[in-house]
């Protein structure tokens, strides 16, 4: 029996709200960036660019640059050609710790409470790569809540598993976004599309193309959620030889 949008509409607002409570990483989008030589201890948002990736690229955390850059009131709000401070101010070019005083060297590597990545439910489920590409980002709450695949210019992002497409269309945070629910336990995520290729209550099969990214190389923001919460994909996707 075919499912109406009336049938999928509880479930994608429970997704939905999931999603826009945890978004902590930001897919941006633009057209050109601002000119001029950039400052020492500054970077310049590129396209593509996310606050973690920046973060991760400086060997800083995403807390760290928000204190540095008090315009940064929200790490879903970035802009291409954004001048963000990649160093405290006062700080030596290159240098990657802190003195506490004491002697002793801080770095400046994201602390992860474990309670963060939260359990599977009891179900399990076999997922397959969504999008051929190297990973650049791992699974790291709360920074990164997914993986992020380094995806070929018009590479297709294919449905990990079959199910339903309960959500297509911008999410603050994840640029244009497909939902695929699998049952009433798991979901994966596809952030940062620059096309849909499902619409919303599609259902889909395992491999399917469910979107297609830009016309420049891009990363695709994967993730997999067990009962709403947001769990390492790793643990769930075939290795790669």
């Amino acid at each position: 029996m075919t499912k109406t949008r009336h049938d999928i509409e509880p479930g994608r607002r429970r997704a939905l709200g999931l999603l826009l409570a945890a978004a902590t990483t930001a897919i941006t989008a633009g057209c050109g960036t601002t000119g001029g030589p950039v400052p020492d201890g500054y970077y310049r948002v590129e396209r593509g660019d996310t606050l973690y990736s920046i973060a991760r690229k400086h060997r800083r955390s995403v807390r760290d640059l928000t204190r540095w850059n008090s315009d940064l009131t929200s790490p879903s709000q970035i802009e291409v050609g954004q001048l963000i401070r990649v160093r405290p101010p006062g700080a030596a070019a290159g240098g990657a710790t802190a003195s506490t005083g004491t002697g002793q060297a801080v770095t400046d590597t994201p602390r992860v409470d474990s309670a963060a990545a939260s359990r599977p439910p009891a179900s399990s489920i076999r997922l397959q790569w969504p999008a051929d590409g190297r990973v650049t980002a791992g699974f790291s709450p709360p920074a990164s809540k997914g993986l992020s695949i380094a995806v070929p210019a018009n590479g297709t992002v294919r449905a990990a598993a079959a199910g339903r497409a309960i959500h297509v269309g911008n999410l603050r945070g994840y640029g244009m976004l497909v939902i695929v629910k699998h049952n009433d336990d798991w979901l994966t995520v596809y952030g940062n599309l620059d096309q849909p290729l499902v619409s919303e209550g599609t259902q889909v099969s395992a491999g399917q193309d469910v979107g297609r990214m830009g016309a420049s190389p891009s990363e695709l923001h994967f993730e997999v959620r067990g009962n709403g919460k947001p769990v390492n994909p790793a643990s769930y996707l075939p290795s790669r030889g």
